[in-house]
């Protein structure tokens, strides 16, 4: 963050930039109000499959939370 930092531009850094290797993770903050961490790990690389879109998810863990949940519904904090 800020100037002279190691950060990179999350605008014009490629994800082979921010995970040049496997075992390389990183945590990020998506919502500054809410606090929403994920973590992101490469596990493995492997050849690039024809007619396939990159990057993509492989796997996930745990149930995602709902970026814009109907106000009118109860929150709960256990969910």
């Amino acid at each position: 963050m800020g100037e002279g930092g190691d950060s990179l531009s999350v605008g014009k850094t490629t994800v082979a930039q921010a995970f040049p290797k496997a075992g390389k993770a990183m945590t990020f903050l998506f919502d500054y109000g809410d606090e929403w961490r994920f973590r992101v790990e490469v596990l493995a690389l492997g050849e690039r499959e024809p007619r396939k879109r990159y990057p993509r998810v492989v796997a996930s863990v745990g149930k995602a939370p709902s970026q814009y949940p109907d106000p009118d519904e109860d929150f709960d904090e256990e969910d």
